[in-house]
């Protein structure tokens, strides 16, 4: 484990010795368990390349064609080639995304991994190569640190409420629907934010004065567990930074992430979670 230099100002006393053991203890086991999703055979930062179905139907390493169907995508494996799906061997005819699906499932090879992924309407293949597994040679970290562990409010929005989120590799804005609210306080300030619906909780895509040089631009990502009261009640929320992350993009640039919107781009210095990535050269 790397953790960054402590570049906190005088608002933030260092952790006491021998105090706040369970929560440095519960912050280490998380960032371990990042480190080794980060250094799994299909992590991050194996994303060596997408192919447009649009432009091909075949994809170097894997043995078979892929095509559009029903709004979907399948891949047809040649005659005796087999895939792990959700850890299960199989043959012939494969479902690689779903009608309505934007991201497909994982399509387990010898050495690489597929998966299906739309942007702006086009359909293509991820390829995450093993060979690449275990490139990430640290992942820079501020300490933990209680005082960035928040208390927020979430403040459900009309149903449909939508705002604008850029994305890295796309050349405008998408519109995107947004559940709620978020309000929180940090280092003096409040602030309000928009986060997006990431499965059964909130994503908070945010920046901050840190951004750029205590860590890696564009933005880093934040996960806010749901209300108790879920999606249609304001309720209390934790918001801790301590846990926050850097996105899929940090570790290859063929990730298109969701950017911060001009409100969730703090001007004070959040010096928790995670900072930048050091690869090994090779």
């Amino acid at each position: 484990m790397t953790i960054a230099p402590d570049h906190r100002g005088p608002d933030h006393e260092a952790l006491p010795p021998d105090g706040c053991d369970a929560f440095v203890a519960d912050w280490e086991r998380w960032h371990g368990r990042r480190i080794d999703a980060l250094r799994a055979p299909d992590g991050p930062p194996t994303l060596v390349a997408t192919y447009w179905l649009a432009d091909t139907d075949a994809v170097p390493g894997v043995a078979g064609t892929w095509g559009e169907k029903g709004g979907g995508v399948e891949l047809s494996l040649a005659p005796g080639a087999e895939v792990l799906v959700d850890g299960r061997g199989a043959s012939g005819r494969v479902v690689a995304l779903a009608p309505g699906e934007l991201v497909g499932r994982r399509l387990g090879f010898s050495s690489l991994t597929a998966q299906v992924t739309t942007r702006q309407g086009r359909k293509g293949v991820r390829i995450f190569d093993h060979n690449r597994a275990g490139r990430l040679r640290a992942l820079g970290a501020y300490p933990p640190d209680p005082s960035f562990a928040l208390a927020g409010r979430y403040e459900p929005l009309p149903e449909r409420s939508s705002l604008d989120y850029g994305y890295a590799l796309e050349s405008s804005p998408r519109e995107v629907e947004v559940p709620g609210v978020v309000r929180f306080c940090v280092g003096g300030r409040d602030y309000a934010v928009n986060p997006l619906l990431d499965e059964e909780a909130l994503l908070l895509v945010f920046a901050d004065a840190t951004t750029g040089k205590g860590t890696r631009p564009p933005s880093r990502f934040l996960l806010i567990s749901l209300p108790v009261g879920g999606l249609d009640r304001p309720g209390a929320v934790s918001v801790d930074f301590n846990r926050a992350y850097l996105p899929p993009c940090a570790f290859s640039d063929e990730f298109n992430c969701p950017l911060p919107p001009a409100h969730h781009r703090f001007d004070v210095d959040i010096t928790a979670g995670e900072t930048w990535p050091e690869f090994l050269h090779r």
